[in-house]
């Protein structure tokens, strides 16, 4: 296999906010890894929907607090089987006094 068709067998997951997934469709976790970005500790997943490309979420900073490197082994392994399911946004606002 030659270079150019190594770089154009590389599949490239898009990086996409938790607000563009797909209301109530159930999204296979194939991957978890947790970093620290300048915004603080935070989980990234790899997804994917049915008949979609694997894409990938940052999950808001308050799930890096819970999900720990025990779970993120055991969804690498496969030792578990989970989907994501994005039910609804909720815009917060200020009080109106």
């Amino acid at each position: 296999m030659d270079l150019a068709q190594k770089f154009e067998g590389v599949a490239c997951e898009k990086t996409i906010s938790v607000t563009d997934l797909d209301l109530n469709r159930k999204y296979r976790i194939l991957r978890a890894k947790g970093l620290t970005t300048r915004f603080g500790p935070t989980v990234l997943l790899t997804i994917r929907g049915e008949g979609a490309a694997p894409c990938q979420i940052f999950l808001p900073r308050r799930y890096s607090h819970v999900i720990t490197d025990t779970d993120i082994e055991q969804i690498n392994s496969n030792a578990v089987f989970l989907h994501l399911v994005y039910t609804a946004y909720v815009q917060l606002r200020k009080p109106s006094c």
